[in-house]
This record gives structure tokens, C-alpha cells and sequence, in this order.
């Protein structure tokens, strides 16, 4: 019985967030409102969790170096009172400058280092021929901007403006690629949604 409510449950809600479709209503409201209200409780819970267990527990156990993130957490509620916010901008400079520095060491180590290794390819296949010859003349698109518009003296069109033109193509693939991936990804969301529906949801209502 429990099991068909929240089935039946899961199908309400899922019919009325698919009706913002057609149109916005009361019952997509009350569904967006209760969204929320449980994310927010979600949150609040698992936070508790995440101090209980990564800092008050080791404290009991006589970890005492967890005072200092304990302590800077409580220093982050200082904002709220108007006497005492300033003693937040330290724990919140703090995480903000360590935040940048993971953020930027990851950045650069995901986006440079490792595409540029993924580059350094032998042109031994085909496979390699087209990423290489793909990623440099993507990027000779964007260094090479003006020099890929202009023209040889006899009217032709220049070398870097043919590398231009193959940079603009593999980026119109890539792109098209990406989206078709987006597209189909969400479409499986959607069927799935639907099989849940008519397997699960309906026949809970028939009975």
C-alpha cells in the first residue's frame, strides 16, 4: 500500500512539472513549492550530518586540530549580526582563497595540460590525422583571424585561410556533435519518464 502511494505520488508530481509545458498552473506551483521545501530540508539535514560526523565525532574522539574548521564555520554566522560581521571575512577569505587555488590548478591541469598532452599524437591512423590536424586548425582559426581573411596577390584564396575554413568546419562538427549528444540524453530523460508512467503509474491508478 505504502509503495502504491508513493508511486502514485512520483506520477502526480511528475504530470504536473510536464504540464509547465502547456501552461503554468496551481498545481505546478504547489509541486515547485514542495521541491524546494524538501531541497531545503535535504540540505539542512545532510549539513548537520556532514558537521556531526567530520567534526563534533572526531572531537569526541580527541582530535582537537578539528576545533580550527569548527571555528570558522561558526565565524561564518558573525555576517547576520551587524556588531560582529567582520569576523566572517576571515573564514570566508580563507575558503574563497583555497577555493581559487584548487580551481585554478584544476583548470589549468583539465584544460591545457591534459588537452595538450591528448594532442601530442603519431600520425600513425587516421583517427590521429583528424584530431591533430582538426585541433590545429581550430586553433589557427582563432590566431589567425586576419590573415585567414585575406587574399594571396593572385586572387586565391591564402594557405592560413584554407587552414581558417578546415578550423571552422571541425568546430561546426564538434558543435553539432555536442548538441546532438545534449538532445539525445535529454530525450532518454523524457522516455524513461514516460515508461515510468505507463508501466508503473497507471496501472497503480487502474486498480
Amino acid at each position: 500500500m505504502a509503495q502504491s502511494i508513493g508511486t502514485f505520488l512520483s506520477g502526480f508530481f511528475l504530470i504536473t512539472v510536464y504540464s509547465y509545458l502547456f501552461k503554468e498552473s496551481r498545481l505546478y506551483r504547489y509541486t515547485e513549492h514542495i521541491y524546494v521545501g524538501f531541497a531545503a530540508a535535504h540540505a539542512i539535514v545532510t549539513g548537520w550530518h556532514n558537521v556531526k560526523d567530520q567534526a563534533l565525532s572526531p572531537l569526541a574522539d580527541g582530535q582537537w586540530l578539528m576545533l580550527v574548521p569548527l571555528c570558522f564555520g561558526c565565524l561564518l554566522y558573525a555576517k547576520f549580526t551587524k556588531r560582529y560581521s567582520y569576523l566572517s571575512r576571515t573564514p570566508l577569505a580563507f575558503m574563497m582563497g583555497v577555493a581559487a587555488g584548487v580551481t585554478i590548478t584544476g583548470a589549468a591541469e583539465a584544460s591545457f595540460v591534459k588537452q595538450i598532452r591528448a594532442t601530442i599524437l603519431p600520425l600513425n591512423n587516421l583517427d590521429n590525422i583528424v584530431m591533430v590536424l582538426g585541433t590545429v586548425s581550430t586553433l589557427a582559426f582563432f590566431l589567425f583571424i586576419p590573415l585567414g581573411s585575406k587574399k594571396a596577390a593572385n586572387g586565391k584564396r591564402s594557405f592560413m585561410s584554407l587552414v581558417s575554413n578546415l578550423g571552422r568546419a571541425t568546430m561546426m562538427v564538434a558543435f553539432g556533435s555536442s548538441f546532438g549528444f545534449v538532445v539525445m540524453a535529454r530525450l532518454s530523460y523524457l522516455i524513461a519518464r514516460l515508461q515510468f508512467l505507463f508501466s508503473k503509474v497507471f496501472p497503480v491508478i487502474s486498480q
